[in-house]
């Protein structure tokens, strides 16, 4: 017997009916939640991206100020930091010799 995947099934219970368009409603709630869950998620996301773009922005501006007004200072502490890590990449690089 050659079957078609759409085809409504000839003989059963009125149960096989109702149990198949339960399952159909089911089906289409858990799509509508996974879409609505996808949605709130990307939102999410966007919301986060532009206020981490908008709080980098006012430190991108609060360290040029810094700089402008403290060149000496600003000066030594990058010398400073750039030293730690060099000091740092080489122990780390001696260590995985």
């Amino acid at each position: 017997m050659e079957t078609f995947p759409n085809a409504q099934p000839q003989t059963g219970s009125p149960g096989d009916s109702a149990a198949a368009e339960h399952a159909r409603r089911s089906l289409d709630e858990a799509r509508a939640s996974t879409k609505e869950i996808a949605t709130r998620g990307s939102d999410a996301i966007r919301s986060g991206a532009a206020r981490t773009r908008e709080t980098l922005s006012h430190t991108t501006d609060q360290v040029a100020q810094y700089v402008q007004a403290q060149p000496l200072k600003s000066m030594t502490m990058a010398v400073a930091a750039g030293a730690a890590i060099a000091l740092l990449a080489g122990v780390l690089g001696r260590h995985h010799r």
